[in-house]
């Protein structure tokens, strides 16, 4: 499940993978998308692997809306302040089946 990390104005800062069970806990731990790394949140501040010493203050969950959140990196981005907007979902792959009835 994605979550936007961001400021007090509605400023994303980090889109985030969680366990879909994290369910508004006041700590739980996240890998961010973009950058490749690991940390957790706790009340707002953020801290880089197991450290416990915040690397940032003042964050929320902006949005948990999946619809928004899905897709490229910088698509979620460039299209945060457009409320419409809804990520494409994933294509169905369907795999290809060789049936010809030649026996080996």
């Amino acid at each position: 499940m994605r979550l936007m990390l961001g400021g007090e104005y509605n400023d994303p800062r980090l889109l985030v993978e969680v366990d879909p069970t994290y369910i508004q806990k006041s700590r739980w731990k996240f890998w961010v998308v973009n950058g490749a790394w690991e940390g957790w949140f706790c009340d707002g501040k953020i801290c880089v692997g197991e450290s416990e010493n915040p690397a940032g203050e003042g964050l929320k969950v902006l949005s948990d809306n999946q619809d928004r959140l899905r897709g490229e990196y910088n698509d979620v981005f460039n299209n945060w302040n457009n409320p419409d907007y809804v990520a494409p979902k994933p294509r169905y792959f369907k795999p290809f089946t060789f049936d010809d009835d030649i026996p080996f």
